[in-house]
């Protein structure tokens, strides 16, 4: 039991840590991390500085007419295939034809 709450604990302190190192922006890590080592001097330095965050397009809002000519076009595949290559190669068709309608935003 008391290996168990030291052992969360340990974790709560890495993740609050993790956390506090992100909200700083970079991140500068220096290896051996500790003192005392018997290792010679930091030999490795890594300076990690994240991304700006890509703006995310909206999200896509099919037509109600676009859907059901998907939904067609995928049951028209499921009759007409008559073994699994052809199936994915009916299913890309369809999907290819659906991206197209939303390209020209329909």
């Amino acid at each position: 039991m008391k290996r168990r709450a030291l052992s969360a604990l340990a974790l709560a302190m890495l993740c609050g840590a993790a956390a506090t190192a992100a909200a700083q922006g970079t991140q500068e890590l220096q290896f051996p991390g500790h003192d005392g080592s018997l290792s010679p001097p930091s030999t490795l330095r890594m300076t990690v500085t994240p991304e700006p965050a890509a703006v995310q397009p909206p999200p896509v809002r099919d037509t109600p007419e676009s859907v059901r000519i998907y939904r067609q076009c995928r049951e028209d595949a499921d009759r007409e295939a008559v073994n699994s290559q052809k199936m994915r190669e009916a299913v890309q068709r369809c999907l290819d034809e659906l991206n197209q309608r939303r390209a020209q935003g329909q």
